[in-house]
């Protein structure tokens, strides 16, 4: 992906404060505010520069947030069916640091970009129903994450 070295810096320097706050972030809620901002840059420089390597990336990182938006406000607003595993956060956090790491790398960035989209798969019925049979394993365990 070409990028000029300023809007380069601009995501390098989002990436680190992202991963940052997100880290120490105490609720589901909080990861998703900070995690937000990762897309909204890419947005911001996809309109300086634009690339359609920009486009899917803010595309699948707006979409994994929304997803686990949804989620999570289904969890909030009644009883849930199911819940997050209880290292989903420690997950998207290490999604983010390797999508920071190989982000000018296509083939890693698209690997990453892969996870994501896994990640917010397994939050849903379906996602869900194929972690229990085994098939989607990206959890060690099946202990589940409280949403309040």
């Amino acid at each position: 992906m070409k990028l000029s070295q300023t809007n380069k810096q601009l995501l390098t320097d989002e990436f680190t404060f992202v991963i940052n706050k997100m880290e120490l972030s105490k609720t589901p809620d909080q990861i998703l505010y900070y995690f937000s901002g990762l897309y909204g840059m890419v947005l911001r420089v996809l309109n300086i520069e634009y690339s359609d390597e920009l486009l899917l990336t803010h595309f699948i990182l707006e979409k994994t947030h929304k997803d686990i938006t949804g989620r999570i406000h289904a969890i909030k607003t009644g009883p849930p069916v199911m819940l997050f595993p209880e290292n989903f956060a420690p997950k998207l956090i290490e999604y983010t640091k390797e999508l920071k790491t190989g982000f000018y790398n296509s083939k890693q960035r698209i690997d990453v970009l892969n996870k994501f989209v896994v990640l917010a798969f397994s939050i849903t019925g379906n996602g869900n129903y194929l972690i229990e049979k085994g098939i989607i394993n990206i959890f060690s365990d099946k202990k589940q994450l409280k949403i309040k």
